[in-house]
């Protein structure tokens, strides 16, 4: 299964690790790679995130044509005004509409309603972004409390550690609720 983890410049890299640990454990457990994630970017090369820390691409938007099985569009600290991350809100538009799954993390719910793919749809994004959200894209039916969401093939969730129930309900679908206990008993350690 060919999953698309989006970086632009200044996305939260928790909500893409995160996500990608969850998928490599799945990949463990069930000893095949029946996840394969592509860190996609707006050009070859590094991508820098919210916290400094470059991450390399393993695809970029022009190069990338083959459809993805789950495209995962992670948030940033401080979501960028409408005409930023042009290129890949038009690659979202494109490629939306035939991808299996589409989800969002925190307010990566913008870039998904940029693109019109969550229009008379429910989405959850971070209670801090969801009346911007709301006020925005007054077509998108926006639920601020649920950590995590799915609306048909549109799954969102509410910020980074929701981003990992995200991901686990990717597991659940596929692998059943074992494989999902296993994982969570596995990343989600308790503290203390």
């Amino acid at each position: 299964m060919r999953v698309a983890m989006m970086l632009y410049t200044g996305f939260q890299l928790l909500e893409v690790s995160g996500p990608m640990d969850v998928l490599h454990e799945a990949n463990r457990l069930s000893g095949k790679a029946l996840y394969e994630p592509h860190l996609v970017g707006p050009s070859p090369g590094p991508v820098v995130s919210s916290n400094g820390t470059a991450v390399g691409t393993t695809l970029c938007l022009l190069e990338t044509h083959a459809p993805f099985d789950a495209v995962v569009v992670p948030g940033s600290p401080a979501m960028s005004s409408p005409g930023e991350h042009r290129e890949l809100v038009a690659w979202l538009r494109n490629s939306g509409p035939t991808t299996r799954r589409l989800a969002c993390i925190s307010n990566g719910a913008f870039l998904l309603a940029r693109a019109g793919l969550a229009d008379r749809r429910w989405l959850t994004t971070h209670w801090r972004d969801a009346h911007r959200l709301a006020n925005e894209y007054p077509h998108v039916h926006v639920i601020s409390s649920p950590g995590c969401l799915k609306d048909g093939n549109l799954y969102s969730s509410g910020g980074a550690s929701a981003g990992i129930h995200l991901a686990l309900s990717f597991v659940r679908e596929d692998l059943g609720e074992s494989a999902v206990r296993t994982i969570a008993k596995t990343l989600l350690k308790p503290l203390g």
